[in-house]
C-alpha cells in the first residue's frame, strides 16, 4: 500500500457522543484515575522544564517491595526533566513522594514509609532511589455486595459479582476494585440499564487495626429499549440512505456502545460534519429512550491531490476525484489517476446504494493498468460489473461480511519471462470477504479472510478455459496487556487448459513484497520458465506469523517470520523464507508500518529489503 500525502479541497470533521450514566465513584475516590492524573501531572511538569538549558533527566526507581507492587509503583512515578539546579531536584523528590504515597495507599499500604537517595549516574542523568518499607497492609475484612432492580437476575451480571476481584483477609487493592466497578456499569449500560448506578458505594478503612470494610451495593434500574429515531440535517441525502449508517433500530435495547458505532460510521462515511448521536433519557416513555441524530453535511465533491512512496511499486503521485452524492441519490463516483516508478494506473468506479445494509450496493467499475515489474510488464484493461450485499445486520464499518458477485473483461498484452503475449478474457467472480477487528485502525484483536473463486471458457469468447481459486486471512490476539500475536496466509489454486503463457499476469500466482514474502521483491518469486526467467504458477501457499511488543499506547516493535511461493505443484514446491524486525505507529488514519526484511532462501540484493505502507492490509 501507498503512502500517500494529500492536499484536499474539503475537509471532514466529527465529533464523539456517547456517555454512561450511574455513579462510578466511590468515598474512596478512583485510584486509578488518581495515579493517571498523577501521571499526568508528572509528565507536564516533565515536559515544562523540558525546554530548559542545562537540564538534567531524572528516573525513578523503588525498593523493598514484591516485584509487582513495584512494576505498579513505578508506572506512578513517570521520568522527569529539571533544570540543573538542586531545589529543582528537590522540588522533583518531592511531587514524586506525594505521588508515591497516593500510589502505596491505592494499593493498600497505609503506613508505608521510605527513605530516598539520589545520584548522578551520568552526565545529565540522576536517578533518584525510594527504598521503602511497606509496613503493615490493609487487608479487607467484610465485604457487602448487593444487586437490586430488574437485572439483578441478569446471568452475565451474576457471574461478574461471583468474580469479585477482592477476597476477606486479602490486601486492598482499590485500583481493580475501581476497574471492576467500572466494568460492572459497562456490562449493564450495554444491555440497556441506563440509569444502573450504585446506591452506595463505600470502603471504611481502620488505619490503626488494619482492616477495611467494603459496602458495594448496585441497582440495576429498569431496562430501557430504543424510541423514536430522528433524523435532522444533511437534506440532500435520502433518508433511507442514513439509516444504513445506523447501528440500532426502534425497538432493540438502549446501548451507548450502539450510539458510539452509529457515531464512528457516520463520521468514517466522509460524507458528514458536525455529527451528533444522542438519546435523551429525560424524554424517555414507557422505558423508551428517543434517539436524535443530527448531521450537517460536507460538499458532495471531493479532490485530492498528492504525493508518497511505497516499497511495492516505488515513488508515486496521485489525483483522486470524489462525487459522493451523484444525482442527489448518495450514489458514488470516484475517478483515481496513480502514477508511480513501477505502476501506472487510470480507474473510474461507479456504486449506488441498495438495501438496508452497509455494503450492499451495485458496482461498475473500469481501469487501465500499465505495470513494469521484476518479473514481467503488462498493459491491461479492465472492466466489471455486479451486486455486492451485506450479510450484516448491525451496520458496523469495523465489522464486515459481504459477498460480490461480478462479471469482469480483460485485454491485455504482457511480457513475462521474454514471452510477449495478448488475452481477452470474460469470466464471472464471486467473492466472500468477512472482517472483525474491534477497531480497523488499531487491529490487534480480531480476524479477516477472502476468498474468491473465477473462472473463464472459450465458449463464452475468452482465450483458455480455467478455474481460479484463491483466499487471503489474518488473525490477531492481544496476550496481555503489551504483547499482540498476528498470523496470516495467502492460498491459491488453479486448473488450466493450456498453457500459463496464455493468462494475464494478474490471474497468474507470484510471491514477494510487502504483505506476501516482504524479504523478495514485489510479484517477483513463483515457477520458472526455460530460459530460467520467472513466469508464475499455478498454485500458492505463503504464511507467516509476528509478534508484537507495545512499548508506548501507540508505539509497538514487531518480529515476523514469513514462508511460502508459488509453484505449479507439490512435487516442485521451493520454499522461500524471511525474517525481520519492524516498528508500527497506529496513528489515527490507520497502523503506519516500517519493516526490515532478510530473505533466508536463495538471498537476493539487496540482502535487507525495507517495507513501509500507511493503513490496514493484508
Amino acid at each position: 500500500m501507498a503512502l500517500l500525502l494529500f492536499w484536499t479541497t474539503s475537509e471532514t470533521a466529527g465529533g464523539f457522543l456517547g456517555s454512561v450514566r450511574g455513579d462510578r465513584s466511590a468515598k474512596q475516590g478512583r485510584p486509578r484515575d488518581l495515579l493517571r492524573g498523577l501521571w499526568l501531572a508528572g509528565l507536564a511538569v516533565s515536559l515544562l522544564y523540558g525546554g530548559m538549558a542545562n537540564a538534567d533527566d531524572v528516573t525513578f526507581i523503588v525498593k523493598g517491595v514484591s516485584k509487582p507492587l513495584e512494576v505498579n509503583l513505578v508506572r506512578a512515578l513517570p521520568p522527569a526533566v529539571i533544570g540543573s539546579q538542586a531545589d529543582r531536584l528537590e522540588e522533583a523528590e518531592m511531587a514524586a513522594g506525594l505521588r508515591l504515597k497516593d500510589a502505596l495507599e491505592a494499593y493498600g499500604y497505609y503506613g508505608a514509609t521510605w527513605t530516598k537517595s539520589s545520584k548522578h549516574i551520568a552526565a545529565g542523568k540522576v536517578l533518584v532511589t525510594f527504598s521503602v518499607t511497606p509496613g503493615r497492609p490493609i487487608l479487607v475484612r467484610k465485604i457487602d455486595l448487593k444487586s437490586t432492580g430488574d437485572g439483578s437476575k441478569l446471568p452475565a451480571l451474576q457471574k461478574l459479582f461471583a468474580r469479585f476481584p477482592l477476597h476477606k483477609k486479602e490486601v486492598l487493592n482499590q485500583v481493580i476494585y475501581e476497574d471492576w466497578k467500572g466494568n460492572l456499569l459497562s456490562l449493564l449500560t450495554a444491555r440497556g440499564y441506563a440509569q444502573a448506578s450504585y446506591s452506595r458505594h463505600e470502603i471504611l478503612i481502620d488505619r490503626d487495626q488494619f482492616w477495611a470494610d467494603i459496602y458495594l451495593w448496585l441497582n440495576t434500574g429498569p431496562r430501557f429499549r430504543v424510541g423514536d429515531i430522528n433524523i435532522t440535517g444533511a437534506r440532500h441525502y435520502p433518508r433511507w440512505f442514513i439509516q444504513r449508517y445506523i447501528s440500532f433500530k426502534t425497538g432493540d435495547w438502549y446501548s451507548p456502545k450502539a450510539l458510539a458505532v452509529t457515531q464512528s460510521n457516520l463520521r468514517n462515511a466522509d460524507r458528514f460534519s458536525d455529527i451528533s448521536v444522542h438519546g435523551d433519557l429525560g424524554k424517555s416513555k414507557n422505558n423508551a429512550i428517543p434517539v436524535s441524530v443530527n448531521l450537517k453535511s460536507m460538499p458532495g465533491q471531493h479532490l485530492k491531490i498528492g504525493a508518497g512512496y511505497s516499497t511495492d511499486i516505488g515513488p508515486n503521485a496521485a489525483i483522486i476525484y470524489d462525487n459522493y452524492n451523484a444525482f442527489e441519490q448518495a450514489q458514488h463516483v470516484r475517478v483515481s489517476i496513480l502514477a508511480a516508478q513501477l505502476n501506472r494506473n487510470a480507474s473510474i468506479t461507479y456504486s449506488w446504494p441498495v438495501g438496508a445494509r452497509l455494503g450492499s450496493e451495485y458496482i461498475a467499475q473500469g481501469s487501465y493498468q500499465n505495470q513494469n515489474l521484476t518479473a514481467y510488464n503488462a498493459n491491461e484493461i479492465l472492466a466489471s460489473a455486479g451486486r455486492q450485499w451485506s450479510l450484516r445486520s448491525d451496520n458496523s464499518l469495523g465489522k464486515g461480511e459481504t459477498i460480490e458477485a461480478l462479471v469482469n473483461f480483460e485485454d491485455a498484452n504482457y511480457n513475462v519471462a521474454g514471452q510477449f503475449n495478448t488475452s481477452l478474457y470474460i469470466y464471472p467472480s464471486v467473492q466472500y470477504s468477512i472482517q472483525n477487528f474491534r477497531n480497523i485502525l488499531r487491529p490487534i484483536a480480531g480476524y479477516t479472510l477472502t476468498a474468491r473463486i473465477e473462472g473463464a471458457s472459450k465458449v463464452w469468447g475468452s482465450d483458455a478455459n480455467f478455474i481460479r481459486f484463491s483466499t487471503q486471512g489474518e488473525w490477531r490476539k492481544r496476550l496481555g496487556q503489551n504483547w499482540v500475536l498476528g498470523t496470516r496466509a495467502k492460498l491459491g489454486a488453479m486448473w488450466l487448459n493450456g498453457s500459463i503463457g496464455e493468462l494475464p499476469p494478474n490471474l497468474r500466482f507470484f510471491a514477494g513484497g510487502q504483505n506476501s514474502l516482504p524479504g523478495y521483491a514485489y510479484q517477483s518469486q513463483g515457477p520458472l520458465a526455460a530460459n530460467g526467467a520467472v513466469e508464475g504458477g499455478r498454485l500458492l501457499a505463503v504464511g507467516g506469523f509476528d509478534i508484537q511488543r507495545f512499548v508506548a499506547k501507540n508505539w509497538a516493535v514487531v518480529a515476523f517470520y514469513d514462508v511460502g511461493n508459488a509453484f505449479n505443484s507439490w512435487s516442485s514446491f521451493h520454499a522461500l523464507q524471511d525474517v525481520g524486525l519492524g516498528v508500527r505507529w497506529y496513528s489515527p488514519v490507520g497502523p503506519i508500518r516500517f519493516d526490515l526484511a532478510h530473505p533466508l532462501v536463495a538471498p537476493q540484493t539487496p540482502a535487507v529489503r525495507v517495507a513501509f505502507s500507511v493503513g490496514f492490509s493484508l
